[in-house]
């Protein structure tokens, strides 16, 4: 009994006429109606992520050049010999090279040879298929250059190229450019679905949709996972075996995520990594598709029809729009900040449970960080327990975050009510935001000098222009137990800061990050010393006495002061 020999999928199901190739519809549609005008380009570049059809088109292509009953759409008949020839790898008229391991000069000397060569036949075309043509050296690629731009008659080029801008313009400029596209998650679906009912897998079309989603557009890519799921599950196909084979953590533990961050629960989230930890789950992975829910909550905030700029599922954009009402966006930001930094590290090597453990620490408990988006997620927290709007940030900008707290308009409150952290409020979700902060401390004069500095240069950025232009003037004067009192030199500036009590909390959150413990902190105005001697102090309560004064202010002040008013 004779053995066949296995064949991967990809390989099996290669494409064979431009019909098949799927997702490239403006790239096969293109090409057949040049084969049919006969109207073909000498040299062609291909480019596009890996698995996406750039080979498997040169392919096609160069089939349709040879073969002997085209069809009137440009198709090649896939049954004459040179369609076989060529489907089989044994054509003499396709050429195709390996760019990563033909890329000197003598390898492009050798081609030119080849290049006038005649072909099979009088009316054969010769095609040359390079691969991975961006690993052609700047000498090889300079050596190419005359070939490519006048090959003979009969003799067509395609390159083909994940990383088209490392190839030199000179190339670029003298080829037929097609951008292959990362193919759509339905729609690679559907294909995985048709080839799953040929090779008789019993499939479910949630594990396709995930197979199709993980391979990133890659054709290749899913037939390989397809495959690679199918034998874990000896035939059946589920989200189950898609989560085992590929180390995938369940829907649920990315809403179970959100939930600790809205409630600051650090342990609901060390609990939730522990669990994906013993279920085997890659934690690498975790975080990065993580960052990408977070991206998901994100477009949620500002783009309520989420099927016009993504292609995900509908219970998919059902749990960004959950997400984006659970946390606010700059919260939103912060993650993808975080976990994107966590998985940098990831790369690297770092341990992956205590890189993921520190994320999400930083994450759910802001005060462990000292960064100025951990102060603005705190103080945003503050402004919605006491009632403020949320600022709108700007996408990849804590700068614009921070423009945005400054002109969020403020209402007066009482100054406990400006100081002190306000009980646990229910947020809307059923769960309350745990208050867990330092003891309140007494705090000494010197200890409060030691810290100005810091303190004030970092609320520069944290403050926004409008309400740094009132603080800046700001200096301590005293402490009164855990009260801090800072004075400024204006009554305007007292007003101003007693009003917006946000100011008050940010100092104070702040201050009580530099002194260990919880401080309030209280404004007052600071005596001039023209006020403490008496001089130069004008009461103009007693002008207003005199009957003989005039009313306007103008003309008091210049009484006053023995002076001449000049109009000009």
């Amino acid at each position: 009994m004779a053995v066949v020999d296995y064949q991967a999928l990809y390989r099996k199901y290669r494409p064979q006429t431009f019909d098949d190739v799927i997702g490239q519809g403006h790239v096969t549609t293109t090409l057949s109606r040049e084969v049919a005008d006969g109207r073909v380009a000498h040299a062609y570049l291909f480019t596009g992520p890996r698995g996406t059809g750039k080979t498997s088109t040169a392919r096609i292509l160069a089939k349709s050049l040879n073969c002997v009953n085209r069809g009137a759409d440009g198709s090649p008949c896939n049954v004459c010999p040179s369609c076989v020839a060529i489907t089989e790898g044994t054509s003499l008229d396709v050429l195709e090279l390996d760019a990563a391991s033909h890329n000197s000069v003598d390898d492009i000397r050798d081609i030119r040879v080849s290049v006038t060569t005649v072909a099979s036949t009088a009316t054969s075309k010769r095609v040359f298929v390079l691969d991975e043509a961006h690993m052609l050296s700047k000498a090889a690629g300079n050596a190419l250059l005359k070939t490519l731009e006048e090959p003979p008659e009969h003799v067509h080029f395609v390159l083909a190229t994940t990383e088209p801008y490392k190839l030199l313009d000179t190339i670029r400029s003298r080829s037929q450019r097609f951008d292959f596209h990362p193919v759509a998650i339905e729609e690679l679906a559907g294909h995985l679905s048709a080839i799953s009912d040929r090779e008789g897998h019993k499939s479910d079309p949630a594990a396709l949709i995930a197979i199709a989603r993980h391979a990133g557009g890659s054709v290749r890519d899913s037939l390989s996972l397809l495959e690679q799921v199918a034998a874990l599950g000896a035939g059946t196909v589920d989200v189950a075996g898609v989560r085992r084979a590929l180390g995938l953590a369940d829907s649920e533990a990315f809403m179970r995520l959100v939930e600790a961050v809205a409630a600051q629960d650090a342990k609901a989230a060390l609990e939730l990594v522990a669990e994906l930890a013993a279920d085997g789950v890659d934690l690498r992975r975790f975080v990065s598709e993580s960052v990408a829910f977070f991206r998901g909550a994100f477009l949620a905030h500002y783009a309520p029809n989420l099927a016009e700029i993504s292609d995900e599922p509908p219970d998919v954009y059902e749990s960004w729009s959950k997400a984006a009402q659970l946390i606010s966006a700059s919260d939103v930001l912060r993650a993808v900040d975080l976990l994107g930094d966590a998985l940098v590290r990831l790369r690297e090597g770092r341990e992956e449970r205590l890189m993921t453990e520190l994320a999400l620490i930083k994450l759910t408990r802001p005060e462990t960080a000292s960064d100025t988006e951990a102060l603005l997620s705190r103080v945003e927290r503050i402004e919605r327990r006491l009632g403020k709007p949320d600022p709108v940030p700007q996408a990849g900008s804590s700068s614009a975050q921070t423009v945005a707290l400054a002109n969020t308009p403020v209402a007066p409150v009482t100054a406990s009510a400006a100081h002190e952290e306000p009980a646990p409020e229910q947020d809307g979700t059923g769960a309350s935001e745990p208050t867990v902060e330092a003891a309140a401390i007494d705090v000494t004069f010197e200890q409060l000098q030691k810290v100005w500095p810091g303190l004030f240069g970092s609320l520069r950025d944290v403050l926004g222009a409008r309400r740094w232009a009132f603080f800046r003037e700001a200096v301590p004067a005293g402490v009164e137990g855990n009260v801090i009192v800072l004075e400024v030199p204006h009554g305007f500036h007292l007003q101003s800061l007693q009003e917006d009590d946000v100011v008050a909390a940010i100092v104070a959150t702040r201050a009580s990050d530099l002194l260990g413990g919880t401080v309030k902190v209280r404004f007052g105005l600071r005596e001039s010393p023209q006020d403490a001697d008496g001089d130069n102090t004008i009461d103009m309560t007693q002008l207003e006495e005199r009957p003989d004064t005039p009313s306007d202010p103008t003309s008091l002040l210049a009484a006053e002061l023995g002076a001449e008013v000049v109009e000009e």
